[in-house]
């Protein structure tokens, strides 16, 4: 196994002052760990002849240990290994962790390399590994610490982030019970025996889908920039009955299943009724592209639904269904796809859009509405579905590096699309739906808030355009300001960290895009000439007319040398024009990435300053607090040295004639010759005001006492809060964090 290049050798660096966004200052997302009667043990590993820091989980409902693996060479982290124990805890499925890997991992282009020039990105896809132990995905360490703290993990897997890779050497090592070098989890057997039966299937089954057959599909579309009609069904009842009877025994399982077939097990299928077809000289796609439903839907909207990827790839490769035919509404399997989450729930929307689903991006249904007035009112009711199909579509046009399918084009034909009915465009949608984040992301494609639709409203008209407009302005004065970025965040509603890297994302690419709109695409590579310099024909001997023929061919011939070298110049040049353009797709990405984490390390930097702040603060406080009880206490030392002249209030106060009535138990009563025996009043009076003057006194020593806890107390709040450490670990994480300063001070 190889390690990522860009990574470095962290066994020759520590990684403690490399990180950012990890679990210094995060703060969890629920109240503890979500793993109960759970302890783990670190060790050393080796494995395929690499080294790693191994840690063994061992969980009260399973039967073995788990372990989770570290790395040496450059501290990445088995992420599948990490979420694979919520699936052992039955908190996931499964198919749920590698969705949200698919998802939030292997596609998301914060994972690409930060690095220019390098396309290797920030982690490696060991899934088919022949070792157990190393089969998963493996990312950077921050990433994997950010990813426990998320879920909940990090109590159970601190020791193995905490541990240094210096200290391999150190730790026992790691002897396997049984010595196959593969043994495998019961729950992990049935999920390679289905890997393994899908893989020996698909190896001969489909091949990938041609772009170029998807590229001839578009300049077939007679009804462009809209979907293709659905087929008109009039004749051949009978072959189209048939053919439905396959499609409803390929979909009978909802899709569970489609990952088992192969390009030839479906060509199979329709077999005989393409040969049917050509006998009675009929089109197949008469037969197979049919409605199976009376919405209009072909069987390549049913796939599209179900986010069967593989099936979606055959279909479209066999050329048994367009993906550019509409429904009756003229809406794309595109659309089909978005308006449910199968394609979330399984992970593979992305893989589906850049392989067979893309055409149906620049395409518009009967009401000209495009995928973005379809995203819009997705987002009515489901919001988070939409969210992550409009993200999802934007890192792929930005990414793409073919300038007909890119942000240029998305902006220039998509973007401020009108529908018929209204003239209204997705912005117009959003705005009336106050859908703030669509609101803002369309602003910043370049979205027309003055354009006028057929009942003069613009989308400026609306008021909740108006507060994202204001956000948008308060933000772009001052971009790098965490306050500002912090209340734009605030103001956009339900926005996490993810969505806050896609704002970036975008405001890249549209500033790449504006920095080259002047700048025409130089087109394809022009074919060299193949002008020939063949002389002429000698027809005339005659010696004035040989020599014009020379002076003749030796024009041609520099001519065509001519013309040949600035064909292959100007070729040169295009060349180098479009392999920049090629690189400015992946600078694009790399740029947003490196400006969301220099926004992540200046948010943790002022974290870290607030967090000085908030303790300076409080040491300060405690000095005060300090000083006003030993100013109390002097105080009431010298009203007690005064009180004393005259009272001496730690001494008994007895009046010796009650007090002997009292010790023999004899009735009191007020003869005058106890009145007499009795102190003066003032005597009295002077004796009870210094004993109140003393409970006072104490009494203002215990509030002050009762004050100085209070305020640890909440002290020890506030770091909690802040740090996302537990209330019994804030006083070693403030011994800890004192000691760091003084020694860097």
């Amino acid at each position: 196994m190889e390690s990522t290049e860009v990574a470095g050798n962290t066994t020759t660096d520590s990684i403690s002052a490399r990180l950012y966004g990890t679990h210094i200052n995060r703060t969890p997302t629920g109240s503890g760990s979500v793993i109960k009667d759970a302890s783990a043990t670190v060790y050393s590993a080796l494995y395929a002849n690499q080294q790693f820091i191994q840690l063994s989980v061992t969980l009260k409902s399973a039967d073995k240990p788990m372990i989770v693996l570290r790395r040496v060479e450059d501290s990445y982290v088995n992420a599948s290994q990490m979420l694979h124990i919520l699936v052992a805890l039955n908190y996931f499925t499964a198919e749920q962790v590698k969705a949200f890997l698919d998802n939030k991992v292997v596609s998301n282009p914060q994972y690409l390399s930060q690095t220019y020039g390098t396309s290797e990105p920030l982690l490696a896809d060991l899934s088919d590994h022949h070792l157990f132990q190393i089969r998963g995905i493996w990312i950077p360490y921050d990433k994997a610490v950010s990813i426990a703290v998320n879920f909940d993990l990090y109590k159970l897997l601190r020791k193995l982030f905490l541990v240094d890779v210096h200290d391999y050497d150190k730790f026992p090592a790691y002897e396997e019970l049984s010595p196959q070098p593969a043994e495998k989890r019961p729950s992990e057997e049935a999920r390679d025996a289905s890997l393994t039966k899908k893989k020996k299937k698909y190896s001969s089954g489909t091949k990938l889908l041609s772009q170029a057959l998807l590229e001839s599909i578009i300049a077939s579309n007679i009804n462009r920039p809209s979907l293709l009609p659905p087929v008109v069904v009039d004749d051949n009842a009978e072959l189209i009955a048939e053919a439905k009877a396959q499609f409803s025994e390929i979909f009978k399982t909802n899709g569970k299943d489609s990952h088992f077939y192969t390009s030839d097990e479906i060509s199979t299928r329709f077999a005989s009724i393409i040969l049917k077809c050509s006998a009675a000289n009929i089109k197949p796609s008469s037969v197979l592209d049919v409605p199976l439903d009376p919405l209009g839907r072909t069987a390549l909207h049913y796939a599209a639904t179900l986010a069967a990827d593989n099936l979606v790839g055959i279909l479209i490769e066999l050329k048994i269904n367009s993906p550019i035919r509409g429904d009756n509404n003229g809406e794309s399997p595109l659309v089909a796809s978005v308006q449910v989450t199968n394609a979330i729930e399984k992970g593979n929307f992305l893989n589906m859009l850049s392989k067979y689903l893309w055409p149906n991006l620049w395409l518009f249904d009967n009401k000209c509405q495009s995928i973005l007035h379809h995203l819009i009112l997705v987002a009515s009711h489901n919001y988070k579905g939409a969210k992550f199909y409009f993200g999802k579509i934007l890192e792929w046009v930005i990414s793409n590096r073919d300038r007909t399918k890119n942000l240029h084009a998305f902006c220039r034909n998509i973007v401020n699309a009108k529908e018929a009915q209204d003239g209204s465009t997705a912005l117009h949608w959003a705005g009336n739906n106050e859908l703030k984040w669509f609101i803002f992301l369309l602003l910043e494609l370049n979205t027309n808030p003055e354009a006028v639709n057929n009942l003069g409203v613009k989308p400026i008209d609306f008021d909740c355009v108006k507060q994202v407009v204001a956000l948008r302005n308060a933000y772009r004065q001052s971009p790098v300001s965490s306050l500002a970025v912090k209340t734009l965040l605030e103001g956009l509603d339900d926005v996490n960290e993810d969505d806050e890297y896609l704002i970036l994302l975008v405001q890249t690419g549209v500033e790449f895009l504006n920095k080259l709109a002047p700048f025409e695409s130089v087109g394809v590579l022009e074919e060299l000439s193949r002008a020939s310099a063949e002389p002429a024909t000698k027809a005339a001997t005659s010696t004035s007319t040989l020599q014009s023929l020379k002076i003749l061919n030796s024009i041609q011939e520099l001519l065509v040398s001519t013309n040949v070298e600035f064909e292959n110049v100007i070729n040169a040049k295009k060349a180098e024009i479009n392999a920049l353009n090629d690189e400015l797709r992946d600078a694009t990405i790399l740029t947003a990435n490196n400006r969301f984490v220099i926004r992540k390390v200046a948010e943790k930097i002022s974290s870290i300053d607030m967090l000085k702040l908030q303790l300076a603060n409080v040491n300060e406080k405690l000095q005060m607090l300090k000083a006003e009880t030993t100013d109390n206490e002097n105080t009431n030392e010298m009203k007690e040295e005064e009180c004393t002249k005259s009272i001496n209030v730690d001494e008994p106060f007895i009046i010796k004639s009650i007090y002997d009535k009292l010790v023999n138990d004899e009735p009191i009563e007020p003869t005058p010759e106890l009145m007499d025996s009795l102190p003066p009043i003032k005597d009295l009076r002077a004796q009870l005001a210094a004993y109140e003057e003393l409970n006072a006194s104490l009494e203002r020593e215990a509030e002050c006492l009762q004050d100085y806890s209070a305020l640890t107390s909440k002290f020890k709040k506030v770091v909690s809060f802040c740090t996302g450490v537990n209330l019994e670990e804030v006083d070693d994480l403030l011994d800890g964090l004192l000691a760091a300063i003084e020694g860097q001070q």
